[in-house]
């Protein structure tokens, strides 16, 4: 194998172990695939030109490795690719005013969970003990966070 294959090889093996550090998270393909090919271009230097370019490509490797190392361990580094905006909105954030005891009507079937009509607003609710049927009448039996509890009118 020509010695520009074998650095080929090695640069390639180096470009996906990069790779892996900067855009891939986590062991993957990427990372395990240039340790491979950084191991078999070093291989087959010592196969084919000897020891002492061997261990010249080895310590080169383990050269860039370490000041690879030291440049991503670094906070600057790491700040480039951290997401510096903020979200300031809330999810399933609910104004209503329904309260524990009002009266209303299903709309669809709780099965536990399913629409109701509660004070002319139509709202999700949940029941915890049993299915409900549409049209059944119910109460609100609690309120737990955003998630209203009925119970059937008997």
């Amino acid at each position: 194998m020509e010695l520009l294959y074998i650095i080929i090889l090695l640069v390639f093996g180096m470009a996906l172990i990069i790779l892996e550090l900067v855009a891939i998270p986590g062991t993957t393909i990427a990372g395990l695939g240039g340790l491979a090919l950084s191991i078999w271009g070093i291989v087959k230097i010592f196969a084919e030109y000897g020891s002492s370019w061997g261990f010249g490509i080895l310590l080169l490797e383990v050269v860039f490795c370490v000041v690879l190392l030291v440049y991503s361990l670094r906070t600057k580094t790491w700040k480039r690719f951290a997401l510096k905006e903020e979200i300031s909105s809330k999810v399933n954030e609910i104004k209503t005013n329904i309260q524990v005891g009002d009266k209303g009507k299903t709309i669809t079937r709780l099965a536990p969970t399913g629409t109701a009509l509660i004070n002319g607003e139509r709202v999700e609710v949940f029941t915890s003990t049993s299915f409900l049927d549409p049209n059944t009448e119910i109460e609100v039996e609690g309120m737990e966070g955003n998630r209203i509890r009925v119970k059937p009118l008997k």
